[in-house]
């Protein structure tokens, strides 16, 4: 959950946000992250915040990172697709190319097994030849 202290040159400031106390230089106040992004306006200059994920959006509304989400986000999102971001610097590009391998997979060819062919015996044909009792000609 955030924190945001006022460190300003003034002992207390008054506070926009509904619901929480005057500002009081030094003191750490805890809030939402809604709360926190609803209010962020109004926080600059003399405010630190601290455990900030920074403000959340989904330009497609469909739960799959895109360029608006933060890598911090995206990297949650491959962690729960059991995707293993392992450590070092990665861009915001190649999280989301990572994601586009989660959701696109390359195909993987599969081995083709040939059956030999089965040898069916063969019907030995027996030609008989038979006499007809009759009209010689």
């Amino acid at each position: 959950m955030p924190t945001v202290t006022y460190t300003g040159s003034l002992y207390t400031k008054a506070c926009r946000v509904p619901g929480l106390p005057d500002w009081q230089r030094g003191r750490p106040v805890e809030m939402s992250q809604e709360l926190l992004n609803e209010w962020r306006h109004t926080l600059k200059g003399s405010f630190v915040i601290k455990g900030d994920e920074g403000v959340h959006a989904d330009l497609g509304a469909d739960g799959i990172p895109d360029s608006a989400w933060t890598k911090a986000k995206i990297t949650e999102w491959l962690t729960g697709q059991g995707v293993h971001v392992g450590g070092g610097f990665k861009t915001k590009m190649t999280l989301l190319d990572m994601v586009e391998g989660v959701l696109n997979p390359a195909p993987v060819a599969e081995p083709v097994v040939e059956e030999a062919p089965v040898e069916e015996p063969a019907e030995e044909v027996v030609e008989t030849e038979t006499e007809t009792i009759g009209d010689d000609e």
